[in-house]
């Protein structure tokens, strides 16, 4: 939904009514799962662990505690927690008392061993109770640094940097740009890439204001991005480096480090993946010469706290004394070890280029204060606009990178989303901006042209072309059936329909499912002998848009034993396959019904991610009578039918 605004300010403030009302959404999901369900149905649902018991206590970095926790071998079932999701510790009271919690982070989870990082410096009495668990929290610090951002963005300093950055963003003025000559190009270190992807960096260096690298699936976008960085530290000391998600951030984080680059990763040890750790400033504290001693009075204190909670319900005025001694001087020694961190930490800071984190982790208290000479946005196509202003906060100038033809932001509120909370940042500068803010990459390195085709020509206007490396490669030199590049396999007419599962609310077609599962396995048995030695690690993905159906196709492959035949098969929806890739690519469409009803599969931005997954082999299995009357099916249909692709399911049925 397009809207026209008077003012920056008046379009600010309608994304502020938009995220009121995904917050609200957000909250009401949350209160259905957890709030307003019994325990014993959150149990089973994965959303609380009850009862747990604290197998061990310990302080971590910044002197909160972190609990070890247990749950009952009874409820060993599947759960939701993860690493770096946001929990709480609750004592359920008997009767006439009031439930308590303890909000904190999860540090890890497996099916039976949780640990929790407490935000709080002191532990209650309620602990030691026989009656805690462990419930899932709603997320309210993102609501809280986005809304905050925005309030900024409303009032921005008369003629600064913010208010001109806010306004050439949003269309109110125009991006500035300087000559490229004024920089000495010979010394940056673009030497091995593309043409395009060379452009795409000097057009970024000239940019004063805002500049948007637009990757396309395989166009080597997180390299390019690399690269940009590498060239903009020949001229700035460092540079803020963001993505709206962990696992993006993490990716960088890695990229930049192999490059060269001295990378400090921010946010929270829970939720940065294990091979990243050594880039964050928790390692670098446990791993800095004051280590040992900071271990050792880190412990003191754990004991003093320890001794002074001896002292419960019940004690005289001198045991009262002595608790309050005992705490003051565990107090005084967590800010000694505070004072020793510090000092690991700002020499950590000072030394780096890059920092990166998630959207939000950029109010992080490390960086808060900071500000940067140039911000880029990783993912800028999946990042929600509210939460994008963050970083921006803190720039000079801004890169987005991404891809708006992709999956966009995640937004539960429908309302929020017909209003406009979908759209993100990148699309506005695109819309609002001259071209010149803006590079496509334009040669991809992942897909048989047959399987980057269409997508080439729907969505990106036919700039994208297939490098020569890969434009005709198949996955064994003969051109036959088994081996060809792009196939769909229509299973119209064949009563392969739909199932709605009430509980979930889910759709799959396990009659599409077995079909497609029949089709892989016979092929792997027929081109496992052709295939050249180079494909010892064949890689195998089976998508799907739905996740009944991707749940179902789990369970059939270990049922099948496929794994044994090509250990790296994976199995997903197509959101989570997104910067991912394989030789080998299957994927379930589910729609099939007389109503020609397709769901969210009108969402064309998730097909153009689901088909530009594969490298070699590409094979689509749907109901063309059921997607043919969505136009965008109608044109992939005759495309496929253009390069001999189409194939009957009646063709591959049981005798």
């Amino acid at each position: 939904m397009k809207r026209k605004f008077t003012t920056p300010e008046e379009e600010i403030l309608y994304l502020e009514k938009l995220l009121s009302q995904e917050q609200a959404e957000d909250l009401a999901q949350y209160q259905q799962q957890v709030l307003e369900t019994p325990l014993k149905e959150r149990q089973r649902r994965g959303t609380s662990w009850y009862p747990v018991r604290i197998r061990q206590t310990a302080i971590g970095t910044g002197g909160k505690y972190v609990l070890e926790l247990e749950r009952n071998v009874e409820f060993n079932q599947p759960h939701q927690f993860q690493s770096g999701a946001q929990a709480a510790l609750f004592w359920n009271a008997p009767v006439g008392q009031k439930v308590q919690q303890l909000a904190g982070i999860v540090l890890s989870a497996d099916q039976s061993v949780m640990q929790l990082q407490i935000m709080e410096d002191e532990l209650p009495d309620w602990v030691d109770e026989r009656q805690i668990g462990v419930d899932m929290l709603f997320d309210e610090n993102s609501y809280r640094e986005m809304k905050s951002a925005l309030e900024k963005l409303k009032r921005p300093a008369s003629g600064s940097r913010t208010e001109h950055l806010r306004n050439v963003i949003l269309g109110w003025e125009q991006a500035d740009f300087q000559a490229v000559g004024k920089f000495d190009s010979t010394q940056w270190p673009v030497q091995h890439l593309n043409t395009s992807q060379q452009q795409a960096i000097a057009q970024m260096m000239a940019a004063k204001d805002v500049f948007v690298f637009h990757g396309p699936p395989g166009t080597g976008k997180t390299t390019t991005l690399v690269v940009a960085i590498q060239t903009a530290l020949l001229y700035i000391p460092q540079v803020l480096v963001c993505a709206p998600s962990n696992t993006a951030a993490d990716l960088l984080t890695e990229k930049l480090a192999k490059s060269g680059v001295r990378v400090l990763r921010i946010g929270n040890p829970a939720r940065i993946s294990e091979e990243i750790l050594p880039y964050t400033i928790d390692y670098q504290i446990a791993n800095h010469g004051e280590a040992k001693e900071i271990k050792r009075l880190r412990k003191l204190a754990l004991e003093l706290k320890r001794m002074a909670y001896k002292y419960k319900k019940y004690y005289d005025r001198s045991e009262r004394e002595q608790k309050q001694a005992m705490l003051k001087e565990a107090k005084s020694i967590l800010a000694q070890i505070a004072n020793m961190e510090k000092y690991v930490t700002d020499g950590a800071q000072n030394s780096t280029q890059a920092f990166v984190s998630t959207l939000v982790g950029a109010a992080n208290p490390l960086i808060r204060n900071r500000k940067f000479e140039m911000v880029l946005i990783d993912e800028a196509g999946q990042a929600l606009e509210p939460a994008t202003w963050i970083p921006i906060l803190k720039a000079e100038k801004v890169v987005f990178a991404g891809d708006h033809c992709q999956l966009p932001p995640t937004v539960k509120s429908k309302e929020a989303a017909r209003g406009g909370l979908d759209e993100t940042l990148m699309e506005k500068v695109i819309d609002r901006q001259s071209a010149e803010v803006k590079a496509m990459l334009g040669i991809q390195y992942r897909m048989h042209q047959d399987i980057m085709q269409f997508s080439g020509q729907y969505f990106y206007g036919g700039h994208l072309q297939a490098d020569a490396t890969v434009r005709t490669a198949l996955l064994w030199q003969a051109a036959e059936e088994d081996n060809r590049p792009f196939t769909f396999i229509d299973t119209a007419g064949t009563g392969y329909e739909e199932k709605f599962h009430p509980q979930s609310t889910g759709l799959s077609n396990p009659d599409e499912g077995h079909m497609l599962l029949n089709h892989l396995g016979t092929w792997i048995e027929n081109a496992i002998p052709h295939l050249p030695t180079s494909y010892g690690h064949l890689s195998v993905s089976v998508i799907s848009p739905y996740r009944e159906q991707v749940e179902w196709l789990k369970t059939e492959i270990v049922n099948r034993g496929f794994a044994q035949k090509v250990p790296n098969i994976r199995v997903g929806t197509v959101d989570g396959f997104q910067g991912q890739e394989a030789d080998v690519v299957y994927i379930s469409l589910v729609r099939s019904n007389e109503k020609q009803e397709i769901g969210f599969l009108r969402d064309i931005r998730r097909m153009n991610v689901a088909i530009t997954r594969a490298r070699r082999r590409l094979v689509v299995v749907g109901d063309s009578s059921t997607l043919s009357g969505f136009k965008f099916y109608q044109e992939l249909l005759t495309y496929i039918q253009s390069i001999d692709g189409y194939r009957s399911a009646w063709e591959f049925m049981e005798q």
